[in-house]
This record gives C-alpha cells, structure tokens and sequence, in this order.
C-alpha cells in the first residue's frame, strides 16, 4: 500500500513540477557541453587519439552508431587542430554550460522539494565547484576504466587456476554503474536542503539503474531503425544525442522525486 502510495507522489511530483519541460532545458546545457567536454578528455588524456576513441567506441553500447560516427568525425578534427587555444575555449564553454546545468537541475530538485539550498552568488559559485568536481570524477573514471583491464589480467597471473580476464566485458559495465552511483548520490546529496534528511540512495540507485536500461534500450531501438537519417537528415546524429540526454535527464529527475516521496510518505528523514 505504502509502494503505491510513494508511487503515486512520484508521479504528481513528475506532473506538478513539470519534469519534462526540466528535462528538455537540462538537456539543452548538457548538450553544449559534449563536444568541448571531447576537447578538454583529449588534453587531459595527453593527447592520446587512440585512448579517446577508445572512450568513444565505449559510447557505442548507449546510443546511436549514428552519433558515435560524429562524435569520432569531431575527435578527428581536434586531433588534426588541437592547440592551447582551442583546449582554453573548450574548457570555458564545457564550465559555463555545464554550471549551468547545474543550476537548472538544482532548481527543479529545489522546487521539488520545497526550497533550494544554495541561491544567488553561492549558486553560481557552487555551480562552478560542482562542474570542475564532475570533471575530475570523470576523468578518475576514465583512468578506472582503462587501468581496470591491466588489473584483472594482473590479477589472472596471480590465480591463473581462475580465468577472469575474459569477463572485463561485463566488469567495465559495473565498474561504470558504481562511478554513475557515486555521482548521482553526490547530486542528490548536494541538492538536499540542510533541513532535510531523507536518504538519497534510493533515487541514486533508481537513477543508476534506469540510466542503464533507458540506454540500451533507446541504442536498440535506434539500431532496429533504418529511417531516422531521411527524416533528420545532417541534422539526425545531433537530435539522436538531445533525445538520449532528455531520455536520461528524466531519469535523474525520477530519481530525486522518488527521495522526495519517500520522505513525504514515509516521513522519512525530516
């Protein structure tokens, strides 16, 4: 009865608040940032164009061949272009449109709540903090995921009476839900007002969970599809992109609504 009832509230918050439209505006800003975000993990992986086609390649298992084939058209140009210019630019337009995600999704998980924790220049100024700490997090998750391989087959030596190096397939993936995990509860907790004590893992593991499904799902149903390209033409790898972020903006939202029911229902925390 409880679960129906947390259910229930989930779904006027997603209502009432108007997620969606939250989505669609986060999802914007997230946007902007992919492409300087390729620039800046180019410098930071010391300009290694095979370490970053490999990251790209990963991207291939959650959304389209047809996004993935532009953004390794644009990795190609930054490895053929890249300079200390270009690296400035890209990081200042990845840290004003990604701080500004960060504000958009503060202030709908504030509204969702009841009240944001950080306003006026704390909010600006958080924003930046926050974007630099996704950054650095990413990048830690980026070295995990390519360190990870030599560790395991480091590992198979040691006990060569086990062979685990083969299942790297599917270790990288949880290696990858245990850094999503992370950072959705570092969201969720940060966006937390002080006054508030509900817990925050339900919605990061709901988050975690449903990035995951909602990402293999969409890369399915784009694959099956033949006919996006004629309806979007040049124009489909960039739409194809905003539709998987809105997909997965939604998700972190569900996320934090499914927190804030828990402590309305429940009473948990306050």
């Amino acid at each position: 009865m409880k679960t129906l009832k947390v259910m229930q509230q989930m779904l006027r918050i997603y209502g009432d608040k108007r997620i969606p439209r939250a989505a669609a505006a986060l999802s914007y800003y997230l946007t902007m940032t992919a492409f300087p975000l390729i620039i800046c993990l180019y410098s930071l992986l010391g300009n290694n164009y095979a370490k970053t086609m490999q990251i790209i390649e990963f991207l291939d298992e959650f959304i389209s061949a047809e996004t993935t084939r532009t953004i390794k058209s644009f990795m190609i140009y930054v490895a053929m272009s890249h300079n200390t210019a270009m690296f400035f630019a890209g990081i200042t337009v990845l840290l004003t449109s990604a701080s500004a995600a960060v504000r958009t999704l503060q202030a709908t998980i504030g509204e969702m709540q009841g009240g944001q924790r950080f306003r006026g220049l704390r909010d600006f100024l958080f924003s930046l903090i926050f974007s630099l700490a996704f950054l650095a997090s990413m990048y830690f998750g980026i070295i995990v995921m390519f360190t990870g391989r030599d560790f395991i087959e480091l590992l198979n030596g040691w006990l060569p009476f086990i062979d685990i190096s083969s299942s790297w397939q599917w270790i990288r993936f949880l290696l990858l839900g245990g850094i999503m995990l992370v950072i959705f509860c570092g969201v969720y907790l940060v966006s937390r007002r002080r006054s508030d004590r509900y817990p925050i893992l339900p919605g990061a593991l709901f988050a975690t969970l449903g990035m995951v499904v909602t990402s293999w799902v969409f890369s399915g149903f784009i694959a099956a599809s033949t006919r996006y390209p004629l309806v979007y033409g040049s124009l489909a790898s960039l739409i194809l992109l905003m539709f998987w972020l809105f997909l997965s903006c939604q998700v972190i939202y569900l996320g934090a609504a499914l927190n804030i029911a828990l402590r309305d229902v429940l009473g948990l925390g306050i």
